[in-house]
């Protein structure tokens, strides 16, 4: 969505204020966001919050105090490529679906033509009003995107359907009114990234050079496919994806249980970390001190994560190999050791390619005896290419 022009309709709900977490993601994906507020909905979110959040003065009146008073909402029918109601009000939904422009957002609304979606809010008694279902209605009809609210419990600590839909279920409606392919929608995507630390003494560790760039790509194409992602990382230097829920962990054994308590649901596990095979046995609590003689450090092997999964998940389990020798024999015998449904294989000695690098070279091995070399590219498009892969194979 980088640069495209979306306009953010903000109405008077109690929900307005999860308009300002779509603004902020809205605006981490290059998207130039311009605020629009009705006078209630300043009732419950100031419009300095949104002022600060998109650097653009926020709309408020058909007929403000400036030179080209009342002439923003005509402007705007030109420049914007989308516009989104959120959440949108039955009042809102009502006047937009039966012509009437009696305010800045309804007037807005009613000379604007580009691609629209509605994020609604209210109470259930309003939303199953049959003024309101004949609204929406109407809206789909001419085009318009209006989700559907969440069921659950209200601000009135009513239980019903009115509650402001998901995020993700936002965010990827936005994404649909740009034509952008969502194969992923409706599913769950787990990614795991990132090398482990195991303790030798409170002051070091064992580890290994992995980046977390290769699994941070796929957890952002993930997203932009418009699956919901969980990312459970290891200590590495990037910064947390927009969108994407982040577990932040350090050993292997940290690792083994969050992998553990959220594959149950995934529909894809992309096992990209750089997992420890090793753990010291018995690490003391206090530093190791230095002297003149040689030291030996105990090593246990660490829990495989992907055989400690097996039959605890019906999603397909994507895993990487990294090998600096005999690739493809080591590539097929985890394939069928760890159950896994893809292997993806890469070289930790290769230049440009495997541990801190930007770029990668792999070749994806499938159950069914297919398997496909992609060439060196940058990690984000080998991502996209070996999601590609997997959905069509």
């Amino acid at each position: 969505m980088k640069n495209k022009n979306i306009l953010i309709v903000v109405t008077g709900s109690i929900a307005a204020y999860k308009a300002c977490e779509v603004v902020r993601l809205l605006r981490k994906e290059g998207a130039n966001v311009q605020v629009m507020m009705s006078k209630s909905a300043m009732e419950f979110v100031g419009k300095t919050t949104f002022a600060a959040l998109t650097d653009n003065e926020v709309i408020t009146e058909i007929f403000p105090k400036t030179p080209k008073a009342g002439l923003e909402h005509i402007e705007m029918a030109i420049e914007l490529d989308a516009i989104v109601v959120i959440p949108a009000t039955a009042n809102t939904i009502c006047k937009v679906a039966n012509g009437v422009a009696d305010d800045v957002v309804s007037t807005t609304l009613s000379v604007c033509e580009q691609p629209t979606l509605f994020a609604p809010a209210m109470n259930f008694r309003m939303w199953q009003n049959p003024a309101t279902l004949e609204a929406v209605e109407k809206l789909r009809k001419k085009g318009s995107i209006v989700l559907d609210p969440e069921e659950g419990q209200l601000a009135s600590l009513h239980e019903g359907e009115g509650r402001l839909p998901e995020l993700i279920d936002i965010l990827n409606g936005i994404r649909s009114l740009f034509e952008i392919p969502l194969p992923l929608q409706g599913k769950k995507v787990l990614v795991t990234a990132g090398p482990t630390r195991e303790a030798i003494d409170p002051v070091r560790f064992i580890s290994n050079r992995s980046s977390g760039k290769m699994g941070y790509s796929l957890a952002e194409k993930a997203k932009d496919f418009g699956a919901e992602v969980s990312l459970i990382s290891g200590p590495v230097s990037l910064s947390p994806i927009p969108e994407v829920h982040m577990l932040v962990v350090e050993t292997a054994e940290e690792m083994a249980v969050a992998v553990k308590n959220n594959c149950s649901d995934a529909d894809y596990l992309f096992m990209v970390a750089a997992v420890s095979d090793y753990s010291p046995a018995d690490p003391p609590d206090k530093k190791i001190k230095r002297d003149s003689e040689n030291k030996s450090i105990e090593l246990k092997p660490a829990l495989d994560i992907l055989k400690s999964i097996k039959g605890k998940t019906k999603g397909k389990i994507i895993a990487f190999a990294l090998e600096t020798h005999d690739g493809e024999v080591e590539a097929q015998r985890k394939l069928v050791e760890k159950g896994a449904d893809f292997i993806i294989l890469n070289y930790a000695n290769e230049k440009g390619a495997g541990f801190e690098s930007s770029t990668n070279r792999v070749t994806i091995f499938s159950k069914s005896g297919n398997q496909i070399e992609l060439k060196k590219d940058r990690k984000d498009r080998i991502a996209k290419k070996i999601i590609e892969y997997i959905l069509n194979n």
